[in-house]
């Protein structure tokens, strides 16, 4: 019977922390996020929703399967790319950054990355 119990593999130590950064789902869908954020426009109209599907999209990949599409979303929120795409439709950048991680799509302990390479729009 004590050989059933050490049946399982050890986990070492990169495996721990594979574990450990799982990605968590956010509270709120992103059907949901979207209208919020066109609750709070200025003014509704097909440049505000492409603005918001390009912010809501950012959200989305912070959830993203993809390491490298996480990477380049945490970056969107950091390196005034967000600011950008806010200011056309009149959305504050730092509520949109406390919504992210309110809700769970941005990770609390996520730093700015603002390497050079590529990034959202």
């Amino acid at each position: 019977m004590n050989d059933r119990l050490h049946t399982h593999p050890q986990l070492d130590i990169s495996s721990a922390v594979l574990l450990a950064s799982k990605r968590q789902k956010p509270l709120i869908g992103a059907s949901l996020l979207e209208r919020l954020l066109l609750r709070h426009v200025d003014h509704v109209s097909a440049e505000s929703r492409l603005c918001v599907a390009v912010i809501k999209q950012a959200f989305i990949d912070l959830c993203a399967a993809s390491p490298h599409l996480r990477v380049e979303a945490r970056r969107f929120f950091h390196d005034g790319h967000l600011d950008v795409w806010c200011d056309r439709v009149g959305l504050s950048p730092d509520f949109m950054r406390e919504i992210a991680l309110k809700t769970g799509y941005l990770p609390a302990d996520s730093t700015p990355n603002t390497k050079a390479g590529g990034g959202h729009a």
